[in-house]
């Protein structure tokens, strides 16, 4: 599908430079239609250097329909490569503003992935929350994973998913979401990573402003401390590698002036 939007490419990594609001319309117009299999990727730093390393899945992330900058670093990397749009769209986000949406019209949703009951936690409060929102499947589907007839026989006994939300972390719901696309019948998969968490209230999320701000990493960083060897290998390299292609582009566009 031809979003006819701008991308800004963040070392090797395609990302749409749109609002939330632009997200959300576009990602409801792919719902409706009557092609499937369409994606949308929520992309943070580490997906961009786990990209940088594995071309699997830079062929992944660029063949999205859309690409949206969830993470702070690449919003900032964006901006300074050229992009206009100011905010992050968040996976979080994302899900809530869509459910929302979809309550008032005829799009079936679902929640796939994340530990336990989380995705039902996820699925009961979100259908709470907004009267008429229509979940047909809810669950962590981890003993259903690793067999294409599996997937398609828990899938065809609730019929089309026009929006699935998955939720396994980076890397591992993208290979998934590639799976599944070629064995189950849904209009939109969004990887959502650790959304849920924080929809189901398991884990607390930072306040408004910390978020507006773009720092809602240090208040994980906080509550999860052992991220920080996860931060130390990504943040410099990350930033060392945005310059130069900075300087890349100035260069260039200084060339051909």
């Amino acid at each position: 599908m031809d979003l006819k939007r701008q991308k800004i490419n963040v070392l090797g990594v395609d990302i749409d430079d749109i609002s939330q609001q632009k997200a959300v319309d576009a990602i409801i117009k792919m719902a409706k239609g009557e092609i499937s299999s369409h994606y949308v990727v929520t992309v943070n730093a580490e997906f961009v250097m786990l990209a940088r390393r594995d071309p699997k899945f830079r062929t992944i992330l660029n063949g999205a329909d859309l690409a949206v900058a969830d993470g702070a670093w690449p919003l900032w990397a964006k901006l300074i490569l050229g992009g206009k749009e100011h905010k992050r769209v968040t996976g979080t986000d994302l899900v809530e503003k869509l459910c929302e949406k979809s309550a008032d019209l005829p799009i079936r949703v679902g929640f796939f992935g994340g530990f336990g009951n989380v995705a039902n936690s996820v699925a009961k409060r979100q259908k709470t929350q907004y009267i008429g929102l229509k979940v047909v499947i809810a669950e962590p589907g981890d003993s259903i994973m690793g067999s294409d007839s599996k997937l398609r026989s828990r899938f065809s006994q609730v019929g089309r998913v026009d929006i699935l939300f998955v939720a396994y972390g980076m890397g591992r719901q993208e290979f998934l979401i590639e799976k599944m696309r070629k064995v189950v019948d849904v209009g939109v998969f969004i990887g959502v990573g650790g959304a849920f968490n924080y929809l189901s209230t398991v884990k607390k999320r930072a306040p408004r402003w910390l978020q507006d701000w773009g720092f809602e990493w240090v208040w994980r960083l906080f509550w999860q401390p052992w991220r920080a060897k996860r931060m130390i290998r990504v943040f410099p390299l990350f930033w060392i590698l945005v310059l130069m292609q900075y300087l890349r582009q100035k260069l260039l566009f200084a060339k051909r002036r």
